[in-house]
């Protein structure tokens, strides 16, 4: 029988050049780990330069978010005061329109004299003819608006 340095095979005959060294390997080591280690390097600096948006994002919208607190703040206190000046208006208004009513009523009010004429005890006079036309326009048109059932036309 044949030993099996005799046997032939169709892979190449190795010899000692073609076989790894330890020192081979560590150089081979030491180059993944450099690379291993310039992608770490890269990947923390992506990360870092993430981490620096995030933060820049983060103040702007800390930012944003207070200037829509205080907008927000400002249309409600705008809202009340509104409505609250509205009411007052209203009111206003109403007395405005009580106080058109009872004027007219007073100017309105007719007696009768001993002799059974009708007159009206309360004027209004004016040394001014033209002023005096003015003020009767005027009544006028307060008696045609205080004669209207809603307030809100006067």
């Amino acid at each position: 029988m044949r030993s099996r340095a005799y046997i032939k095979t169709n892979q190449p005959e190795r010899t000692m050049n073609d076989t790894p060294t330890y020192a081979m390997l560590a150089d081979m080591r030491a180059l993944i780990a450099e690379r291993e280690l310039i992608a770490a390097t890269e990947l923390w600096s992506e990360a870092r330069a993430d981490a620096e948006k995030a933060k820049a994002y983060k103040k702007v919208l800390k930012t944003t978010n207070a200037n829509l607190k205080r907008e927000r703040d400002e249309a409600v206190n705008n809202y009340e005061s509104a409505q609250l000046l509205s009411i007052r208006v209203g009111e206003q208004r109403d007395m405005l329109a009580d106080l058109t009513k009872q004027f007219i009523a007073i100017l309105d009010i007719t007696e009768e004299s001993d002799s059974g004429r009708l007159f009206h005890p309360t004027n209004i006079t004016s040394c001014r003819a033209g002023d005096l036309q003015k003020i009767r326009e005027l009544v006028e048109a307060l008696r045609r608006a205080s004669k209207t059932t809603n307030p809100n036309k006067l």
